[in-house]
């Protein structure tokens, strides 16, 4: 057996890097667009996005209904909830599921003999899932304002100024990325399908709360920033008012996790 993996591990190094890292992404996206999930999640996605200009056409009556913070929180799918974006609880599927999926079913030496190995199947399932996180984000914003651009015009109301919205929806996209990458490496690093999903989402909803909570009752020491710079709720300020200092915290909160997650993925047997 270990000569086995040892040879799928070698792959990557025979065919080159160009053509392995193409095919493991290759063999990703033909996975994903050949379940049934995929497309309905992408169909449930894209009627939430149409959701707001069809409720906009019965609400807005003048430009003042139309301001630039309840736009950028549509856009951004109102990431105060729970510190991360309603758009991120769809997403979970796309990036636990081919991760979670292969390891309890025994199909990941498959993955890694089509993909040349287990590092270019972990980092093609991160920039696979990285990519629709991103286009799932960039054509939700451009269906909500576009679909808003024409009742405005429809009613006759001025046009706010689209171009702010540039910002908002950057930095989802940014954020979406490190979710996706976080997805892929939470699965990686707990061998199961319900878990990693529930750590995702108790983390930012719970965890990270209730340190902030608790770091309050310490006795003579102020850690009442403490709880801004945690990584999701770091990540929230990044969305919502574009701190770089937030965004490299939750940028490099994820970059640990996903290295953690790549050497775990790699000493799997399958």
């Amino acid at each position: 057996m270990s000569g086995t993996l040892h040879a799928q591990d070698r792959a990557g190094l025979e065919l080159g890097w160009w053509e392995a890292w193409r095919r493991a992404c290759r063999y990703e996206v033909r996975h994903l667009t050949a379940l049934k999930s995929t497309w309905t999640l992408l169909v449930a996605m894209g009627l939430l996005s149409i959701w707001v200009p069809l409720v906009a056409a019965f609400v807005v009556r003048s430009s003042k209904d139309v301001g630039f913070q309840d736009m950028a929180a549509s856009v951004q799918w109102s990431p105060r909830l729970a510190q991360v974006p309603t758009l991120a609880f769809y997403l979970l599927v796309f990036a636990t599921g081919p991760v979670s999926t292969e390891l309890l079913r025994g199909a990941t030496r498959t993955t890694w003999l089509v993909s040349a190995g287990r590092s270019y199947a972990f980092w093609a399932k991160c920039a696979v899932g990285a990519t629709i996180g991103v286009a799932v984000a960039v054509i939700s914003a451009l269906l909500q304002c576009g679909g808003l651009a024409a009742v405005l015009a429809v009613k006759g109301i001025a046009q706010p100024a689209w171009g702010t919205l540039v910002g908002p929806v950057a930095r989802l996209a940014l954020w979406t990325v490190c979710w996706m990458v976080l997805c892929v490496a939470v699965a990686s690093l707990i061998r199961n399908r319900v878990v990693p999903v529930l750590v995702l989402l108790l983390i930012p909803l719970l965890a990270e709360r209730a340190i902030e909570a608790l770091a309050a009752t310490i006795p003579g020491v102020d850690l009442s920033q403490l709880g801004q710079w945690l990584p999701f709720a770091a990540g929230d300020r990044m969305l919502e008012h574009g701190s770089v200092q937030h965004a490299v915290v939750f940028l490099a909160f994820t970059l640990v996790v996903s290295a953690a997650g790549h050497a775990v993925y790699g000493r799997r047997t399958g």
